[in-house]
């Protein structure tokens, strides 16, 4: 079994080797010649046992990393790590009546986030034009608000300003080690075979954006399958994303089947709560539940496929006890008479649903 050693155990071995061959009887003593050339050595060999130690971690996907997980996931599964998307956004242009903006018009907001235009487009008689852009940096950060694209970089002539009046979306970072492992160990533990839910749910997560889903068979009869999608944060997917999902399974799903894919129908979960001790913070609270939402209802286990089409109950107890968990950021430290949606009761969200915190009440 490989073992990984240090300088000074290298050192003593390599002293025991050098006294067993030498030929005179030379000083191995600290500050000899004979020590310093064979501690040089012990260093550099310290080093070369470090990497051997991470050439064994890289071998094995639970602890492999990087380009080598690449490699790993490539070999094993035939999967590749999703890429950076840039965000999509529509910029209503304004200036003279017919000017035209070419296409890869730059546009930006104030702080350098630039856009570059899809198409060409010509300012109509209102002297205002639509036309879809792609930020020119990929990742979360092209993912601007709404009102926020209203800089030009380069004079464009007959154009006076711009803005953008939705966000910019589907802007996602690289996917991570984590989730590249996630995939890679659903992939080689369960039998996607012959158009199966795994199947499913392996085309799907293969799209750059999606952040998990939930695959129903039969759903609607014989040939059906609905593929319930969110994105990477665990919120609605767009449009766009959507159709990526389409367009990947449509190549790859058996023929004759029924493909739907839609994005989880929104479960409003209202919280209202005496403060007896604390100062709540309601847009806090509404954060914590939020993440509780995404990672228990709409997470990535899909070691089960019996259990995908089940539905999901959101525990009373469980939220009393995540808000006063999370008392510093929420500020509650003891309640009273706390319901959800009304009542007392635990809260059933059916497969196909997601639930969403609406409204919080403190008094």
């Amino acid at each position: 079994m490989f073992e990984a050693e240090t300088r000074a155990v290298i050192l003593e071995r390599l002293k025991e080797y050098y006294a067993e061959f030498k030929q005179t009887d030379v000083s191995m003593v600290e500050g000899t010649f004979s020590f310093d050339t064979l501690a040089a050595n012990a260093k550099e060999f310290e080093k070369a046992y470090a990497e051997m130690d991470l050439i064994v971690d890289a071998a094995f996907p639970r602890t492999s990393w990087g380009k080598y997980l690449d490699y790993l996931a490539e070999e094993l599964a035939g999967l590749e790590r999703r890429d950076a998307t840039a965000a999509i956004v529509v910029l209503t242009i304004s200036g003279t009546a017919g000017a035209t903006v070419p296409k890869g018009s730059l546009f930006a907001t104030e702080n350098g986030v630039n856009f570059a235009t899809d198409d060409d487009a010509v300012l109509q008689e209102s002297g205002m034009a639509e036309v879809n852009a792609t930020a020119q940096a990929a990742g979360a950060g092209g993912n601007v608000a709404a009102g926020a694209i209203n800089t030009i970089p380069v004079s464009i002539y007959g154009v006076s300003g711009v803005t953008n009046a939705a966000a910019a979306h589907d802007g996602y970072e690289e996917e991570t080690d984590d989730s590249l492992l996630d995939r890679l160990l659903f992939a080689v533990r369960q039998p996607a075979t012959s158009g199966n839910v795994y199947h499913y749910i392996e085309w799907a997560t293969s799209v750059a954006g999606v952040g998990a889903v939930k695959v129903l068979p039969l759903w609607d009869g014989n040939g059906t399958v609905k593929v319930i999608v969110v994105d990477a944060n665990k919120d609605t997917p767009s449009d766009e994303l959507l159709q990526e999902v389409r367009d990947v399974i449509a190549e790859n799903a058996p023929i004759g089947a029924t493909v739907t894919v839609v994005a989880p129908t929104l479960k409003t979960i209202d919280i209202a709560m005496k403060v007896t001790k604390g100062v709540g913070n309601e847009e806090a609270i509404k954060s914590v539940l939020t993440s509780y939402f995404k990672s228990n209802v709409f997470g990535t286990d899909y070691t089960n496929a019996e259990t995908l089409n089940q539905s999901v109950t959101i525990s009373y107890a469980q939220i009393g006890r995540i808000i006063l968990d999370n008392s510093a950021t929420t500020g509650v430290e003891d309640y009273a008479g706390m319901t959800i949606n009304g009542g007392t009761e635990n809260i059933v969200v059916q497969y196909d649903y997601m639930p969403v915190v609406g409204t919080v009440t403190l008094t």
